[in-house]
C-alpha cells in the first residue's frame, strides 16, 4: 500500500512511510505555508491511499484599514536559504553538461520537493517586490 499526498493539483510521493500524515503535512508546510492549518481528506484508490490537503477558508474579521507594508516584515517574508534545486542540478549533471536522466528518475521525490521549494521562494520574492513597489509609490 503506497501513500500519495496531493496539494494544489500536484501529487507528492511519500517522503517517509514511517511518518504520520500530520508529520508529512507539516513537512510540506515548509514549502507551502498555507498547509500549516490545512484540512486533510483520505481516499483509497485500489491498493494506494491518497491524502489531499486543502486550505481552510475563513474570515479575517471586519473591514479594517490596512497599514502600509513594513519594510522589515516584507524582507522577512522571503525565506533565507540555499535552494535544494541548485544542489540537485549540480549532482545530476554529467561531465558534458547533460542531465543524467536515470539518476534524476531515481531521485524524483527529492526533485518534486525541490521544485516546490523553488516555486514557494519565487512567490515570496514576487510578493516582496510588489510590496516594495507600493512603498516607492508613496
Amino acid at each position: 500500500m503506497t501513500r500519495h499526498f496531493v496539494y494544489d493539483g500536484r501529487t507528492f510521493p511519500d517522503p517517509d512511510p514511517a511518518a504520520s500524515v500530520e508529520d508529512v503535512r507539516r513537512q510540506l508546510a515548509d514549502y507551502f505555508p498555507e498547509l500549516a492549518n490545512a484540512d486533510t481528506r483520505e481516499e483509497h484508490r485500489g491498493e494506494d491511499t491518497v491524502y489531499t490537503f486543502a486550505r481552510r477558508i475563513g474570515t479575517k474579521g471586519g473591514r479594517r484599514r490596512r497599514r502600509p507594508p513594513d519594510l522589515i516584515a516584507i524582507l522577512r517574508g522571503i525565506p533565507a536559504r540555499e535552494l535544494r534545486v541548485f544542489e540537485l542540478a549540480s549532482e545530476l549533471l554529467l561531465a558534458d553538461g547533460t542531465l543524467d536522466v536515470h539518476a534524476a528518475a531515481r531521485r524524483r521525490p527529492e526533485l518534486t520537493l525541490a521544485e516546490a521549494e523553488a516555486e514557494t521562494y519565487a512567490q515570496a520574492t514576487q510578493r516582496a517586490v510588489a510590496n516594495l513597489k507600493r512603498l516607492n509609490a508613496r
